[in-house]
């Protein structure tokens, strides 16, 4: 599995009848997010980075940092500069809940850029498959808050 196949099944799930949903693939403008959620109801927009691993190290302690590059840093911190919400949204193929890919969700921007450890990831993404972020990406887009996933 790659990056892209994780991405698109975390969008098949999403309830279309409740917001829209934009998978970006911009090719000019360097850093733009991989995907764009906004509630049919006008509440805050999530910009959405999505990233993908194939097994978490093996060492509990080793951090996972999310590969963002300078621009992506820049869009996601502008997105929340302008009152919008972003988050980076890290897959990893080795994890796996009722037959799905696990992921988790890094809504804070230190975690962006400093990571997670292995315990933490593998704590957080233990239940947090395909369902579970669709879910998650509703919730928060459609109450315009960013809350941690439960």
């Amino acid at each position: 599995m790659i990056e892209s196949q994780y991405t698109s099944n975390v969008g098949k799930r999403l309830p279309t009848a409740l917001f829209r949903s934009w998978k970006i693939n911009d090719n000019f403008a360097g850093g733009v997010p991989d995907a764009f959620y906004r509630s049919k109801s006008g509440v805050k927009p999530l910009w959405a980075e999505y990233k993908f691993i194939k097994q978490l190290p093996k060492r509990g302690t080793t951090k996972i940092k999310p590969n963002l590059s300078e621009q992506q840093l820049f869009w996601l911190k502008e997105a929340l500069a302008a009152n919008e919400l972003a988050v980076v949204i890290v897959g990893c193929e080795s994890i796996k809940y009722k037959r799905q890919v696990c992921g988790v969700v890094l809504t804070d921007p230190t975690e962006w850029e400093e990571g997670i450890t292995a315990d933490d990831f593998a704590l957080r993404a233990e239940t947090m498959n395909y369902d579970a972020m669709a879910e998650y990406i509703s919730k928060v887009t459609t109450q315009g808050v960013i809350t941690n996933p439960e």
